[in-house]
């Protein structure tokens, strides 16, 4: 997504800063910058007191070079801000940090690190040596199961040959002289296995080390660290989740829609689909396994795996379907605290591809055998999604499209569909006859209004 637009944003951002007397550096994956970005992101460290007008003055730009919408997320001393202009189909990644923390631990100050910059190509950079160190020692610092990418182990490799001495003088300064040695001797044999797997014994000489330099205030930030986690996932998580769900027949396109869609907002987001922004439910959370397999598991009976025909069985009688019922319930009245709480956590977007709702307009396929008024009762104690994408199309052409259910069972799910539409404010129709792209768009401004500023 780096365009002309992100480089002319990362331009008047830096001389916006300096105008400014702010004292800042560009880390690491800087070498094309502004007209390329080899990275996905642009990591910008900053004085720790000015790191608020920081922060507002590049909203301030984004909004000047047509990015109007605008979202963030705060995870210590990091501002993680996001910028997205669906007129100019921009998107860029932009991360506003105060100092350099790791969970509330600081290795270096900015003053140290400051001491270290220098100019490239008309903007402030952290020199190549501490660069070197800092990419090594915050890939590791703290991680259980730490990942170093062949990129940065050559980065890395490259640093050290360049300066040997005073590589393993920064490591010496930070751990001890025989540790140093271990991880030096290492990095030589491009071993970076062997520096993992002394990764346990390197996090707690790092913690040392930061405990020393300043014991109060690395228990003040160690406080305030682990207080966001706790504030963002439990107090006040609401503030933070981002959620919603499609619905819609069997043959109206909704895989496709969905799947254009989060392919869209991963471009805006400056994001890999492995990166796991948007993480997908069927139906339900499934924090309590489906009831087939629990049956089966208790010998009771076999489950049925037969997914192609949705109404392949017979409705449950009363008593059953009234326990399906609360069973699922449940499933959702947890599973939303646990799931979407650690999508909070995760800063993730949790998408629900079809919801409770589906109890109300196609309860054969969850072999429901109840009264509407029973079932919009269970649904009505559900968790309901800010934002609810109900498609709509002709029955014909969604029959022509797939032929699971009859036309007129279709008709008929359309018909509920559209009276469910009308009965809030946070369903929105989506026009299913046009391209995924066109559908994809619409839905796209929708969810920016609603979660970006």
């Amino acid at each position: 997504m780096w365009n002309q637009v992100c480089g002319k944003i990362f331009s008047d951002y830096t001389d916006e800063l300096k105008n400014r007397n702010i004292r800042y550096f560009v880390l690491r994956n800087y070498e094309n910058l502004p007209e390329q970005n080899i990275g996905k992101d642009v990591d910008v460290i900053v004085d720790p007191k000015r790191k608020k007008d920081a922060v507002s003055i590049l909203k301030s730009v984004y909004r000047k070079n047509g990015l109007h919408y605008y979202d963030e997320a705060v995870f210590d001393q990091m501002t993680c801000t996001h910028g997205m202009g669906l007129k100019n189909k921009t998107g860029i990644h932009i991360d506003v940090i105060g100092g350099y923390l790791s969970r509330g631990y600081e290795l270096y100050t900015f003053d140290e690190l400051y001491r270290h910059v220098a100019e490239y190509k008309g903007f402030c950079v952290l020199g190549e040596l501490m660069d070197g160190v800092m990419l090594l020692v915050y890939k590791l610092f703290g991680y259980r199961k730490p990942k170093l990418k062949e990129k940065y182990r050559e980065k890395i490799y490259e640093i050290y040959t360049k300066y040997p001495k005073e590589y393993q003088e920064e490591l010496e300064r930070l751990t001890d002289s025989a540790f140093a040695e271990i991880i030096v001797e290492s990095i030589q044999k491009k071993d970076f296995d062997n520096i993992i797997a002394c990764n346990q014994e390197f996090s707690k000489k790092l913690v040392r080390h930061a405990h020393r330099k300043a014991r109060i205030k690395t228990l003040g930030r160690r406080i305030r660290f682990l207080w966001q986690k706790t504030d963002r996932t439990i107090f006040r998580y609401r503030k933070f989740k981002r959620v919603f769900a499609v619905l819609a027949p069997d043959g109206t396109g909704k895989t496709t829609f969905l799947d254009e869609l989060i392919e869209q907002l991963n471009r805006y987001y400056v994001s890999d689909p492995e990166d796991g922004k948007f993480h997908v439910y069927h139906f339900r959370p499934t924090v309590l396994p489906n009831l087939g397999a629990v049956g089966e598991k208790a010998g009771v009976m076999e489950q049925d795996k037969d997914f192609t025909n949705p109404h392949r069985s017979k409705p449950a009688n009363p008593i059953s379907s009234f326990v399906r019922m609360g069973y699922y319930m449940m499933d959702y009245i947890i599973g939303w605290q646990k799931c979407v709480r650690n999508d909070v956590r995760c800063d993730r977007y949790s998408v629900f591809d079809r919801y409770s709702y589906d109890f109300i307009v196609d309860p054969l396929r969850s072999k429901i055998g109840l009264p509407m008024a029973i079932r919009k009762m269970f649904v009505a104690l559900t968790p309901k999604p800010p934002i609810v994408f109900v498609l709509n199309a002709d029955a014909t052409t969604i029959f022509e499209r797939k032929q699971e259910l009859t036309k007129e069972e279709i008709e008929r799910q359309l018909t509920v569909y559209r009276k469910l539409a009308k009965s809030g404010k946070r369903f929105y129709v989506i026009n299913a006859e046009r391209t995924p792209e066109e559908m994809a768009e619409e839905a796209l401004e929708i969810i920016f209004k609603k979660y970006c500023s």
